[in-house]
């Protein structure tokens, strides 16, 4: 392979290199992460031919107003990673989402564990307001 295209697919969680038909399904943490960033930041009806797919979750995330919102916001993003992440159970009792007013931002904490190998990981995201 040309080593421009190796540098290409460094970029990729998972290595293309590698066979995923005779290795079966990808069960790696940075393929599940990389995952679930598409999920809770593809908007539904981004996806032309899966509308329904994803959560558009920067629209919602800076409307919060009560710690109730929150814990429902959290139980919107376990739903849709239940939906569309079948590789993994959501410790949903260990979701946080933390604020942080002064840099106009929260931190998402998704905690998880990979159904086939039971190993536990935790996903973890910054999100900014663009205000």
């Amino acid at each position: 392979m040309p080593k421009t295209i190796r540098n290409i697919s460094s970029r990729w969680a998972y290595d293309i290199d590698k066979n995923p038909i005779d290795q079966g399904e990808i069960w790696d943490i940075d393929c599940i992460n990389q995952s679930i960033e598409l999920i809770i930041g593809t908007y539904p009806g981004e996806r032309l031919f899966n509308p329904t797919f994803g959560l558009g979750l920067q629209y919602r995330i800076f409307n919060i107003a009560s710690p109730e919102e929150a814990e429902a916001l959290l139980d919107v993003v376990a739903n849709a990673l239940k939906v569309w992440e079948d590789r993994i159970i959501i410790l949903e009792s260990e979701m946080r989402i933390i604020s942080n007013i002064d840099q106009h931002s929260v931190i998402l904490i998704i905690p998880y564990m990979i159904k086939r190998n039971k190993i536990k990981s935790i996903f973890k995201k910054k999100l900014v307001s663009n205000e």
